[in-house]
């Protein structure tokens, strides 16, 4: 679990894939399960930029691209995020709030010095350089041409953060209820 403080207000980073969500219709659903589902929508959005594996240089609709994209990012459900509860993992109480989902696909620019053909031969040298270039950019093989990374981001219902600090609570009180505190008596 990632917490980030944004505008007083946190969003969680939901990394574990046994923690659970239940949307509104009461649906429970592992967060693994969900990433493949939305992994699965992610594939199907960019097999349109796409052919075997690589980026497509064919476009029909060509008006938006402009020189060579190699990360397409994408954002699933509406962008204020998806009401919903979580339950993270060594956590003994639901959280409510909205979850948000993106996905990220990254090319191997190494690819595009390949001929257009993904079945075309280089010679031996020109091979092991494209294969180390492959392998540093995190790549296992020729045929494995993106990387695909999956980010639920969960924010909590606005409500009051926990104080950080017994220091904090005690300023917080002051602030809340000024008239409650025995300091100027």
């Amino acid at each position: 679990m990632n917490i980030n403080t944004f505008n007083n207000s946190r969003k969680i980073i939901i990394e574990d894939d046994n923690s659970v969500l239940m949307f509104e219709n009461e649906e429970v659903i592992l967060v693994k399960k969900f990433k493949e589902k939305i992994q699965a929508d992610f594939l199907n959005y960019i097999g349109k930029y796409t052919s075997h594996g690589r980026l497509r240089t064919d476009m029909q609709d060509s008006s938006s691209l402009f020189g060579q994209i190699n990360k397409i990012e994408w954002v699933h459900y509406p962008s204020e995020g998806k009401d919903c509860k979580v339950l993270i993992l060594g956590e003994k109480d639901w959280r409510t709030g909205k979850v948000k989902t993106s996905g990220e696909c990254t090319f191997s620019s190494v690819l595009e010095k390949l001929s257009k053909s993904p079945y075309t031969h280089c010679n031996s040298s020109e091979y092991d350089i494209l294969f180390k270039e492959i392998r540093n950019q995190g790549f296992n093989d020729f045929n494995e041409t993106r990387q695909i990374k999956i980010t639920l981001e969960f924010i909590p219902e606005n409500r009051l953060l926990e104080p950080e600090s017994p220091l904090e609570e005690i300023r917080q009180m002051l602030r809340e209820n000024p008239e409650k505190t025995n300091f100027n008596s």
